[in-house]
């Protein structure tokens, strides 16, 4: 996917389900709505690493998501 004036954005956190979809607690205590675009979500993984587009104020729109290491 291309977006030329994007804010590509790569982060690291804690992957919860909420109410209304998944959610990223990063150890700077920010939290992110994650919205997946055709990613397969890791099963078993709590600590992960996203990578996407951020659009508005707390959401990202993830292209990849991984373990973090």
């Amino acid at each position: 996917m291309t977006h030329s004036n994007s804010k590509r954005v790569r982060l690291s956190g804690t992957l919860t389900e909420g109410k209304r979809g998944y959610l990223l607690q990063c150890e700077d205590e920010n939290v992110w709505r994650l919205n997946f675009m055709d990613v397969d979500i890791p099963t078993g993984a709590n600590d992960v690493t996203v990578e996407g587009v951020q659009s508005g104020v707390d959401n990202v729109e993830v292209d990849w998501i991984g373990a973090k290491q």
